[in-house]
């Protein structure tokens, strides 16, 4: 009986579980898209994304992609309010300055239900090593 009991207490269990894992919401990537540099010109070029720089101030103010919004990542809480602000449904092109901090961000930006997520590989280091502008004011 005692057996019978824990069985049917796992298989409840089992079942609570399965039922409270939410499904992914239909059309959601279930990881960002790594881009190269060219691609990411392509697509920021084509003006239907929002561009997302996640570096500290002091970085940005060493040169940004032109359009880029500023989001930093070190800076958590802030972080999370910026991007709680964002239309989920709008493509996001994340970078930083090499790739992990950008990956970071759109890890956290796929699972929160964004669901076009690209991060440029490689950074604005990438991006400016392939000759591509960036603005300083």
């Amino acid at each position: 009986m005692e057996k019978l009991l824990k069985f049917y207490t796992f298989v409840f269990l089992f079942i609570f579980q399965s039922c409270s894992v939410p499904a992914q919401e239909q059309g959601a990537q279930s990881s960002p898209v790594e881009v190269e540099v060219s691609e990411a010109s392509e697509l920021i070029a084509q003006g239907n994304l929002i561009l997302l720089d996640v570096r500290t101030p002091g970085e940005v103010n060493q040169g940004y992609i032109e359009g880029a919004l500023n989001l930093n990542i070190s800076t958590w809480d802030e972080f999370k309010a910026g991007v709680d602000q964002l239309d989920k449904t709008e493509p996001v092109m994340v970078y930083c300055k090499v790739g992990g901090r950008s990956h970071q961000a759109a890890v956290y930006l796929v699972e929160n239900g964004f669901t076009q997520v690209y991060d440029i590989k490689g950074g604005i280091l990438a991006w400016e090593k392939a000759g591509e502008p960036l603005k300083k004011d």
